[in-house]
């Protein structure tokens, strides 16, 4: 097979979803000579589409915070329903303890990331889309670039860094059988877009609803989003656990969709989700399922690549993460790449793994800290927490950070909220 000839760039970056789109619009700034190739053709469907405080400097950084404040709906807060004990709390960002960033935005996925790939072709980026990599070129043990396929066939691209942003392709960690499933976040979304869902009036009509419904007191919380967009369209989703699928699967009628069968019991099992619901048309002419949507990777870092956003692994959706993960990881990682690709001649080495590993700590620690949380959540304490009547400030201002996102820094309060973590999932 005759070889493709090579192009060369500082780095490439698989997938332009927002882990590789705003890795390589920050990489662009930093005068780097960045390729993303992108497998589908902008816009296109995908879910988390709930964003997070703690990521609006990124999108600051890179340029896009005006469009965002002009197209999309402002999110201030976090509201949460208990159906079994008829509990109800809100928690606004700016009673986060830094409180610097009030709001994020409730995005369509589709529009979003589109802003995010226009943007790093504006930044310089090379965006070229319909292409599909097929595997890393090596030397020795370091990855040098890709090979991949497109519209105008094979090519070679060769590079000083790989970025894997190809989500749950996750490129370089299924080549290694390096993906291990999360302890006890085993649970299947089941999702559609609705129209004429209920909303609150003022800034809260932009909050994400949670929505918990159980059997019981002491059962396993499911739970609801309800994400509203800007032109009128709600996004909702049923996270429920394998056993309630089983369960609710023997009782439906044969003839009916299984998925949309299932999202209606969802419904069904929901006072309060029936109710939010209760005027509103789903415009989708089926429900959707994901399953097992949480793991993690063994290496977030090699020599010569990194992965950043579903590549690097994807959490449980209780508190919005994956995208914030994704664009946070992004752009840290970019400035660590930026910084090696300017000291050329230390290619490799000490220092280049010292520097790559650092980054990875630092991801580690805040996806750890989301592990935690949602974990405490479905084993009940954080739940509770959550709900308690009489909540002093500190807890509130704790529970309103982990929310916003500000998980990636040593103040005091997040080492005393990991170690409560860590307490309630040992009762």
């Amino acid at each position: 097979m005759k070889t493709p000839p090579a192009e060369r760039f500082d780095v490439v970056v698989v997938g332009g979803g927002p882990g590789g789109s705003v890795c390589a619009a920050r990489l662009a700034q930093r005068g780097v000579r960045v390729l993303l190739l992108e497998k589908e053709r902008f816009p296109r469907f995908h879910l988390g589409e709930s964003l997070l405080p703690g990521s609006m400097h990124v999108l600051e950084a890179i340029g896009v915070l005006p469009t965002l404040e002009a197209t999309f709906l402002q999110k201030y807060g976090a509201r949460f329903h208990d159906d079994v004990r008829g509990r109800r709390d809100r928690f606004q960002f700016d009673g986060a303890w830094r409180g610097d960033r009030d709001h994020a935005f409730e995005v369509p996925r589709d529009a979003f990331d589109h802003v995010l790939l226009k943007n790093a072709a504006i930044l310089g980026v090379d965006v070229r889309e319909g292409w599909t990599v097929t595997g890393a070129i090596r030397e020795g043990e370091r990855v040098a670039g890709v090979f991949a396929t497109g519209p105008e066939g094979e090519a070679r691209i060769d590079a000083q860094f790989v970025v894997d942003a190809s989500g749950r392709d996750a490129l370089f960690a299924h080549a290694a059988r390096a993906t291990e499933k999360i302890v006890d976040l085993d649970q299947t979304a089941i999702f559609a877009h609705f129209e004429g869902v209920a909303r609150p009036e003022g800034k809260p009509a932009g909050d994400i609803d949670i929505v918990i419904f159980r059997e019981s007191r002491d059962a396993r919380p499911n739970w609801f989003w309800m994400i509203p967009f800007k032109d009128g369209r709600t996004s909702v989703g049923a996270v429920v656990s394998r056993a309630w699928i089983r369960e609710r699967r023997a009782r439906l009628d044969a003839s009916a969709d299984e998925t949309t069968a299932l999202f209606a019991a969802a419904v069904a099992a929901s006072k309060s989700a029936g109710e939010l619901l209760s005027g509103a048309r789903m415009i989708w002419p089926k429900a959707r399922a994901t399953a097992d949507f949480s793991y993690r990777v063994r290496d977030l870092v090699g020599e010569g690549w990194v992965a950043v956003g579903d590549a690097g692994g994807f959490i449980d959706p209780l508190f919005s993460t994956g995208a914030h993960l994704a664009i946070c990881g992004a752009k840290a990682a970019a400035d660590v790449l930026a910084e090696r690709i300017a000291a050329s001649s230390l290619r490799g080495g000490a220092e280049e793994h010292a520097a790559l590993r650092a980054w990875e700590a630092m991801l580690r620690g805040g996806a750890e800290t989301f592990i935690l949380a949602v974990q405490a959540f479905y084993a009940g304490p954080l739940m509770e927490a959550i709900f308690a009547e009489n909540k002093h400030t500190a807890l509130r201002r704790s529970i309103t950070s982990l929310l916003a996102g500000d998980v990636f820094t040593d103040a005091v309060w997040l080492r005393d909220t990991r170690l409560r973590l860590v307490e309630m999932l040992a009762r």
